[in-house]
């Protein structure tokens, strides 16, 4: 009960109030949805939870709800803030001890923040929003602590602050509860849905937090690091159905160097508290120490781990939404790393005996969790509090004495605009920025005046130096030999994904620099010709082509140099655009937005270059095809698109198999899809009838038949074995059928050598450059007969550059892209993700490249032959 509550019933017994029941009491959640929070085939829409949580911020002094934004299609992003009732009255004051705690330079005075302090503790629930309980879960969590007065809950509200996040990714309650209803009563109940549960990233939303591309990221992220600087971080998560009914921590090997000890050690204290009142509730099949490792950054709990914060995850069996399994004792799986079987174990105390596992059981397990983290963090709070404290020191100090003493990003960078984006990723998670005032030296190199400087005497050193330095992935095997694969990704270094020159400072250095609020982006200008005939970019940034894209919208004619013929006045890739009234005003309403830098030359902007050199480009016409099955990498090909302005149409399958694609569109982009969901997509029974099926052999045959009247087919990373199959392309995969114990390499950077820098998939780049392996492909060509560009090969040695990789001649000096052609058109071949995840921004010019092969006239189209 709330102290209004009890004021009230106080005021009542002396007669000083009438007899009547206050305005607003807290209503309980199963008042409120109509039904108990689990409740067998029922699911709430994201008005419901959000009006719930509204009503018992009108109801409760114990509670405040903000809104900390919209998210990507304009919902409220909502945090409950639960504390005792003079704590909630004075927020302000404990989120500066907070920061006092997480940053000891800023601390003032002589007292110490940690007895005032209260453990700041984030739970975050259902960012995949599939995994429905959790959501249910902080509806009753945030019920009880508005409520109830036992001691365990006064303590909780005395010592903690509890900050309550319903749903990570709100505009997918909505989509899963929508489906769910729509799916009741068929065979594919609960499954089956034919979009992605967020627009762009589906389960990906997880794999977001060092990288910020969406809007729901941008927005915790920014309560974490730059408002409340939180203690503890529970992440609430479901699996898969047969496993465990419950994972907790500690998590699995291998364990990240960079993460204080405390942290781990912390991590390991939540899960055993955890599993303990599990135990004492009854809540059988727990495990502990298997599946979940804590090697990779980039996730909801691994990217706070190096933020000082304790961050931990746990992982329920799964339902089909909300309808109950009966998953007899035999049919429940193992094999999981650390988990071999379903037997009683030192990490597995108490199976499960099998039966019915329903919504409102996991719904009670993550209740269980929620309040036993809530509980161990109002206990040892001052331990909790001072370890924040003594952490934020350790990396403060250890910058300052050892190396790494510092990153520089430097200013003068080919392209500064990425540059300007990588220190602003980074300023956005935490991390302390400076800029030079003037030029200086970092070990003998000279840096100019405005670059960066990324101090590691800092209390995130752990978060940035995780970024900045390559990984090492230890590695692992199972008893049979083959690769134990992480549980993400092996490596992530930002500077090679994003192809940023970054200079690690090894020596103590003196540099006169300001620390930044706000890390300003580069602006674009026009320079040059104050009367100009001829605008010129040079396509080596990434912001070239949104300046090209919006040029080419509005009839702009536009030109590029493929061969220069050796011309170092007009290199390669070069767009020339005539200076007429439409183009400078397209450049004067896109560049301040963007970092381009724009040339005014006073004649033809490539006077010298052949005429056959030169290519015109068309306005663009692509069609991205969307798969039914839904499939992240389309949406993050679409958000790369969108970002960069690029048109493009959405193609399902029907789109595909109607034919007449050369009518529509002039390029046509496969994302990263296995070839079998390609061609058979959902099967009968899966979905609904209007989503089943993939493309087809109709869908074949008009992909065959655009390629032959000229279009050009891009496939990303999977989807290349389809049209090597379908279309019977003269190139192999080498990597085909090999065991991973012979070849493996699970989410790394790996090192390209260009070998054909005139090709118009190369414009732009020279000598080597960085590219994200992922369980990739690698090619050579199969027929002597038949030609084949190829443009990009991996390295001929060490191609590893971060992460891991297992029998690396296997793709030395391969193909990593090919285009074959094909009739009057051609296929572009991509071995690896160029737009991984929205981080890659290193290869996206390789990708818009690519699309610029179908906007080049036909007749100029053909790229110049190899030397």
């Amino acid at each position: 009960m709330t102290t209004r509550y009890y004021l009230f019933a106080l005021a009542l017994l002396l007669g000083l109030v009438p007899a009547e029941a206050p305005a607003d009491p807290v209503p309980s959640p199963e008042s409120h949805l109509g039904f108990r929070p689990g409740a067998d085939f029922r699911l709430s829409d994201w008005a419901t939870v959000a009006e719930y949580y509204r009503k018992v911020d009108r109801a409760s002094d114990r509670v405040t709800v903000r809104e900390l934004g919209t998210t990507t299609e304009g919902r409220p992003y909502l945090v409950a803030a639960v504390s005792e009732p003079e704590t909630i009255a004075g927020l302000g004051r404990y989120q500066a001890l907070q920061r006092r705690l997480a940053d000891p330079r800023y601390e003032q005075g002589t007292d110490d923040p940690v007895v005032p302090s209260k453990a700041v503790v984030v739970i975050t629930c259902s960012i995949h929003s599939s995994e429905t309980a959790s959501t249910f879960m902080a509806l009753e969590l945030l019920h009880e602590l508005a409520t109830k007065d036992d001691p365990d809950t006064r303590e909780v509200l005395r010592k903690t602050i509890v900050l309550l996040v319903p749903s990570a990714n709100p505009d997918g309650v909505d989509k899963v509860a929508a489906w769910y209803e729509r799916s009741k009563g068929h065979p594919w109940e609960g499954s089956g849905m034919p979009e992605l549960y967020h627009k762009y990233a589906g389960h990906d939303t997880n794999r977001d937090w060092f990288m910020l591309n969406l809007k729901e990221t941008q927005l915790l992220t920014r309560m974490l690091y730059r408002e409340w600087f939180p203690t503890i971080l529970y992440d609430v998560h479901q699996m898969s159905a047969r496993g465990p009914r419950l994972f907790v921590p500690p998590f699995y090997d291998p364990i990240n160097p960079n993460i204080d000890p405390r942290v781990e050690q912390g991590i390991f204290l939540v899960g055993a508290h955890m599993a303990a009142d599990l135990a004492v509730a009854g809540k059988q099949g727990v495990a502990t120490g298997a599946i979940y490792d804590n090697w990779w950054n980039g996730g909801n709990r691994t990217t706070p781990q190096r933020h000082n914060i304790v961050a931990v995850l746990t992982e329920a069996a799964s339902v089909k939404l909300a309808t109950p399994l009966f998953l007899d004792k035999a049919e429940l799986t193992a094999g999981l790393r650390g988990f071999p079987d379903h037997r009683p174990s030192v990490n597995f105390v108490d199976p499960w005996p099998g039966g019915w596992w329903r919504l409102r059981d996991i719904v009670d397990y993550e209740l269980v969790c929620a309040r036993s983290i809530l509980t161990l963090a109002a206990r040892y709070k001052d331990r909790f509090q001072t370890n924040l404290r003594d952490m934020a020191r350790a990396a403060v100090d250890r910058g300052a004495h050892e190396p790494p003493y510092a990153w520089v990003v430097p200013r003068d960078q080919a392209d500064p605009g990425r540059a300007a984006e990588l220190v602003r990723v980074l300023h956005e998670t935490g991390i302390e920025v400076r800029s030079a005032k003037s030029t200086f030296e970092a070990g003998s190199t000279p840096i100019p005046a405005g670059s960066w400087i990324l101090p590691a005497a800092q209390p995130y050193r752990a978060h940035l130096k995780d970024m900045m330095e390559r990984q090492a992935y230890p590695a692992r095997f199972s008893a049979n030999g083959a690769a134990e694969p992480p549980y993400d990704v092996a490596g992530w270094t930002l500077p090679l994904q994003m192809g940023v020159r970054v200079l690690q400072v090894d020596r103590p250095f003196n540099v006169d620099a300001e620390t930044l609020n706000r890390v300003e982006p580069i602006r674009g200008v026009i320079d040059g010709a104050k009367e100009p005939r001829f605008f010129t970019l040079r396509g080596i940034a990434n912001d070239d082509f949104v300046v090209i894209n919006e040029l080419l919208k509005a009839g702009v004619a536009v030109e590029r140099v493929i061969d220069s013929h050796e011309d170092a006045a007009v290199p390669s890739g070069v767009f020339g655009v005539e200076a007429n009234p439409r183009a400078k005003a397209v450049l004067g309403r896109v560049l301040p937005d963007v970092s381009s830098k724009v040339a005014g030359v006073p004649g033809y902007f490539a006077p010298r270059v052949p005429r056959e050199g030169i290519a015109a480009l068309e306005p663009l016409k692509v069609g991205l095809y969307q798969p039914w099955a839904p499939s992240m990498d389309e949406g993050w090909t679409r958000f790369v698109l969108e970002r960069f302005h690029v048109p493009y149409t959405t193609l399902h399958d029907s789109d595909v198999r109607a034919g007449d694609l050369d009518d529509r569109i002039d390029t046509l982009v496969l994302p990263s899809v296995e070839p079998k969901v390609l061609r058979s997509g959902y099967g009968p029974n899966e979905s609904e009838p209007a989503y089943v099926g993939g493309l087809g052999v109709d869908g074949v045959a008009a992909i065959r038949s655009f390629v032959r009247e000229g279009g050009t087919l891009v496939c990303l990373a999977k989807s290349c074995e389809f049209a090597i199959e379908e279309l019977g392309l003269p190139v192999r995969n080498v990597l085909a059928g090999l065991k991973t114990s012979d070849f493996y390499c699970p989410g790394s950077i790996v090192r390209l050598e260009v070998a054909r820098p005139t090709h118009p998939l190369a414009l732009g780049y020279r000598g080597e450059l960085s590219a994200y392996f992922d369980r990739s492909l690698a090619f050579e060509p199969s027929d002597a007969k038949r030609p084949v560009d190829v443009v990009l090969r991996y390295a001929s040695t060490n191609p590893l550059e971060s992460g891991w990789l297992l029998g690396p001649e296997k793709i030395q000096g391969k193909a990593a892209l090919v285009e074959v052609p094909f009739e009057r058109g051609r296929v572009v071949l991509f071995a690896f993700p160029p737009q991984n995840r929205g981080q890659t921004h290193g290869t996206f010019r390789l990708l818009f490249n690519a699309l610029l092969r179908g906007a080049m006239s036909r007749a100029q189209a053909d790229a110049p032959p190899a030397n």
